[in-house]
């Protein structure tokens, strides 16, 4: 009885066929009048806990896996390589049109013509023949003094190759692909050996802080703003075995959801112990001084089958019918009914194990 959400107990074929069970045959048992009386706030309610954050590892690259495949449940580090794609291929395309590239370059080397200017060309003849500079030195001054010409180069093409060597290095950095967060490992695709670009090879999911998600009654949720606001509300988050996490209320929804008559809202505390993982659902507790009007029932009034907790209620004519309800704390042998019954209704408080549904009770 810990505030579990319960879905209904009877199908009208069943329903049918108990009324027809019970129908004609009376029990003698202890009834009760549905009442409200003040109590603190406590609820235990059951939440979905999430990572705050999470990574889905795709590759930007297809190609065969060389690293080692990943595995659920897994530490990884932000920073560390998790996926290695065979990068031969990236790296020859590379290699290609680097060369591709420098051939097209090459034609642009500048050249020097024959013809230089006349006037300097005749200085450095009679500095030739006076003797003042070797035959070595004069052709080097003349081919200086000559105009550079460049013979046209395909610019175009040029720029084509650019982009060309970009993309393939681009390609090739992506062959390696880093976790951007530390967390664990959560869930792998099927061949792990080959990366496929576009499609998710892995999902990584932070360990803390973590999130949990759970729908407040809307008889509380006044009593939990008011306490969020002064600072008097205390969230735990619990284990199966009793341990605890502290936590804060950090979302509290406006409107009501109608359907279920409650309101969502979030948890978000530390794993520090490492106690809680995402996906999975755990036990909420919401507690505060501020006392407000809840139905309580007989423990012994509370019966439990696969669909949750029920209890049984006694319409006008004495006739036995039964009630999914949601439960929450016990105290003093009292539970509290935080939603499935109404002030005014009349339950059986301690139901016979002979008890069924279509039977009139005696009190």
């Amino acid at each position: 009885m810990n505030g579990k959400q319960v879905l209904g107990l009877c199908g009208a074929a069943l329903l049918s066929l108990a009324v027809l069970t019970g129908c004609g045959n009376t029990v003698s048992t202890k009834t009760e009048k549905v009442t409200m009386s003040a109590h603190p706030v406590v609820l235990t309610l059951d939440a979905n806990i999430t990572a705050l954050h999470a990574a889905e590892i795709m590759p930007k690259v297809s190609g065969k896996l060389v690293s080692a495949p990943l595995a659920v449940g897994q530490e990884i580090k932000a920073g560390e390589v998790v996926a290695q794609v065979d990068a031969a291929p990236y790296q020859q395309s590379v290699s290609q049109a680097e060369a591709e590239l420098m051939a097209a370059a090459a034609t642009a080397t500048p050249s020097y013509t024959a013809a230089a200017d006349t006037g300097e060309r005749a200085k450095l003849d009679v500095w030739y023949d006076m003797g003042a500079i070797s035959r070595v030195e004069y052709e080097q001054m003349r081919s200086r003094s000559a105009p550079a010409v460049v013979p046209a180069v395909d610019t175009e093409k040029i720029a084509q190759l650019q982009q060309t060597i970009q993309t393939a290095r681009e390609m090739l950095s992506n062959a390696t692909i880093y976790s951007p967060i530390d967390g664990r490992v959560t869930a792998v695709s099927e061949n792990s050996s080959v990366a496929v670009a576009g499609n998710i090879l892995a999902t990584i999911q932070q360990m803390t802080p973590l999130v949990a998600t759970f729908a407040v009654p809307k008889a509380y949720v006044d009593a939990i703003r008011e306490a969020r606001g002064n600072g008097s509300l205390r969230v735990q988050i619990l284990t199966p075995a009793g341990e605890t996490e502290a936590g804060e209320l950090t979302f509290l929804a406006t409107e009501e959801d109608g359907a279920t008559e409650s309101y969502l809202a979030k948890i978000t505390f530390n794993n520090t112990k490492n106690l809680f993982v995402p996906g999975e659902f755990y036990s909420i507790r919401l507690s505060a001084p501020q006392e407000i009007d809840q139905i309580t029932v007989p423990k012994e009034a509370v019966r439990t089958k696969d669909s949750g907790d029920f209890v049984y209620v006694v319409n006008n004519d004495g006739l036995v019918d039964a009630r999914a309800v949601l439960t929450g704390d016990e105290e003093n042998g009292r539970v509290v009914v935080l939603n499935g019954l109404r002030e005014g209704e009349t339950i059986v408080s301690d139901p016979p194990g002979s008890l069924e549904i279509g039977m009139k009770v005696s009190g």
